[in-house]
């Protein structure tokens, strides 16, 4: 293989691998902090904004950490996020969006031409799995839509952390909670992984007790020949 269809062959894998690599690992980071939160909401709640920079955190922490570097930091990863979903749909990675979006009908519906400008202005306003992937999907150019992503993830996460300011009293009074009640939050998520694995394994036993069940073979059973039948083959013989 020649060196330059070598050179493009990389950049046409890394052009579709670094959405992929992005989204999964904000994703696995948003679940781990997800895991933490009991631990670092009080303790390290900067670093819990980092790990998962959902509306929930920032209302529940942002009253405790400080605004302006909480607003870039939360910005920036709420940010990336959409743009790891906007690029998998742009790379026509989309069998995994399909599912959480309801089927291709949505995503067809949502990326036609006369959405795409509302669509882009809704960016800031709210931004989703949905509207990532139906922007992606269409023909709207990349800095266009990082030029109305960063201006609504900013305004965005503005109104999350003063209102979470405003109510300061009482995000402290729930993570005071979250912190005395880490062990039973512990306990809790362990037991409910393992009743899922039960039930995993008990329903994959019924499956297979019913795969089973539908191989076995059945035993042929004639009717009796009834007396029209007998009369008409002795009338033909």
């Amino acid at each position: 293989m020649p060196a330059p269809d070598r050179l493009r062959g990389r950049l046409r894998l890394s052009h579709h691998l670094w959405p992929v690599l992005l989204t999964a690992t904000l994703i696995g980071l948003g679940v781990l902090g997800l895991v933490l939160l009991p631990v670092l909401s009080r303790r390290a709640p900067l670093l819990l904004v980092a790990l998962r920079p959902t509306w929930g955190v920032l209302v529940l922490v942002g009253g405790t950490v400080p605004f302006v570097p909480t607003l870039l930091l939360a910005a920036l990863l709420r940010g990336l996020l959409d743009v790891g979903y906007f690029a998998l749909a742009r790379n026509n990675i989309r069998s995994v969006l399909l599912r959480s979006l309801g089927g291709s009908r949505l995503v067809a519906a949502l990326t036609r031409p006369n959405t795409r400008t509302p669509l882009l202005w809704f960016c800031l306003v709210n931004t989703n799995v949905a509207v990532d992937a139906a922007l992606g999907a269409g023909d709207v150019p990349m800095r266009r839509f990082l030029r109305f992503l960063a201006v609504g993830s900013l305004l965005q996460t503005a109104v999350y952390l003063a209102a979470a300011r405003a109510a300061s009293p009482g995000m402290r009074q729930a993570v005071d909670w979250l912190d005395a009640h880490m062990t039973w939050f512990v306990v809790g998520g362990l037991a409910l992984a393992l009743v899922r694995i039960a039930l995993r394994s008990v329903r994959r036993a019924a499956r297979d007790a019913r795969g089973n069940g539908r191989d076995t073979p059945t035993s042929d059973i004639h009717r009796p020949r009834t007396n029209s039948q007998s009369v008409d083959r002795s009338g033909r013989e």
